[in-house]
């Protein structure tokens, strides 16, 4: 505060002789009138600071009328002092305040010093492997985390693309699309089965994940998975699926699943108008099928996997049952966990194992990613 007030007094003593008395003019009219001397420097603006919440006065008495109220550590610029008062300017006009209540250099926070530290931001732990939410062609009983990504394709030797993108909701549910190549179409009953492809399907799972209502109890999964129409040699068809499964982990090294499908698929064509809920046509027992899978990790980050599931075939030049059937798949291989978020698959899918063709099995090969980068950045958000 001395600075700032020595500063006013040096100020106010400069304008006081900043022009000296002249000399007694002696010289004739005629002579030229004297240059006026320079202007005096502005003397510099001292600045001080509020150092509690003062009210700021109209005039320098506690009487006169409050024009507003500094805050703590708001800056004013005195440039006059009367007695206990300072005539100050502030960023919203001048006013007079008691000398006590400013200082120079701005207070600090009287609470500053009690204030709890802020903890410090936890490392974030390691991602966790993700159980994944389908073995080959069949689903297990275990849902992806919330807002967790996950992204499949394969290719295998019949010159099929697969994809499979999926994302976690909630802990509780996932919600996917896929393209498959599972679904096949024969022109009579003699022809080669062919697959129809790409086949778009949208996928929506719901359960509870192992252990989450009791000890032992398995992760439970309902799941719906529907085609939209395909197109193809004039004809049009689509699939559905409602699924059921439960899924088991046996030790740290193995697991199984078992479930059961209730199946539906339509046929149209010129002529040709059948689904499998037409029960005048086939028996309720034609759309339901049971299906599993066994995973065991022999070494670390290796897994073997089989699974047995189906996949509708359709014939175009058939008639009754023979135009939509349910065909057994037999799929197995193995599972590389290359990081916790990337894995690499490769095996062997028998499309028919009932007819015993070997010479129809594709050898696939498959990349899956798994990524929490969303679950993180909605975790930052909170």
């Amino acid at each position: 505060m001395k600075k700032w007030i020595a500063i006013v007094l040096a100020g106010a003593a400069t304008h006081a002789h900043a022009q000296p008395a002249a000399p007694e003019d002696t010289s004739p009219p005629e002579a030229p009138a004297t240059p006026a001397p320079a202007p005096a420097p502005t003397p510099q603006e001292p600045v001080a600071h509020a150092n509690v919440n003062a009210p700021l006065y109209a005039d320098a008495s506690r009487d006169s009328k409050i024009v507003y109220v500094l805050s703590l550590g708001e800056p004013v610029s005195p440039f006059e002092i009367v007695g206990d008062w300072s005539h100050v300017k502030t960023a919203k006009g001048t006013g007079w305040v008691l000398t006590k209540f400013i200082t120079d250099p701005a207070p600090k926070d009287p609470y500053e010093e009690h204030k709890p530290a802020a903890p410090p931001k936890p490392a974030r732990p390691p991602d966790p492997r993700v159980a994944m939410p389908q073995v080959w062609t069949t689903p297990t009983g275990w849902l992806l985390p919330a807002a967790v990504l996950y992204s499949r394709t394969g290719v295998d030797t019949g010159g099929a693309v697969q994809s499979d993108q999926r994302v976690g909701l909630g802990d509780v549910a996932e919600f996917g699309v896929s393209t498959l190549d599972q679904v096949r179409r024969q022109t009579d009953a003699m022809a080669v089965p062919k697959a129809i492809q790409p086949y778009i399907t949208a996928t929506f799972r719901m359960g509870v994940g192992e252990d989450r209502l009791f000890a032992g109890q398995p992760g439970l999964v309902l799941g719906f998975r529907k085609s939209f129409e395909r197109s193809l040699e004039d004809h049009q068809t689509r699939i559905a699926e409602l699924t059921f499964v439960a899924s088991k982990h046996l030790g740290k090294r193995a697991a199984i699943h078992f479930g059961g499908a209730f199946w539906d698929a339509e046929l149209q064509g010129t002529g040709t108008d059948v689904a499998l809920h037409d029960h005048t046509v086939f028996a309720v027992g034609d759309q339901l099928r049971p299906f599993g899978g066994i995973q065991v990790e022999p070494i670390d980050h290796a897994e073997i996997l089989v699974d047995l599931g189906w996949a509708p075939q359709f014939c175009y030049a058939c008639t009754g049952a023979d135009q939509i059937k349910l065909r057994p798949e037999l799929s197995w291989g193995v599972r590389y966990q290359v990081a916790d978020w990337m894995a690499l698959e490769s095996g062997v899918r028998v499309p028919d194992i009932g007819a015993a063709n070997l010479l129809d099995a594709q050898i696939f090969g498959q990349v899956t990613f798994t990524t929490w980068a969303l679950r993180h950045a909605v975790d930052d958000l909170k």
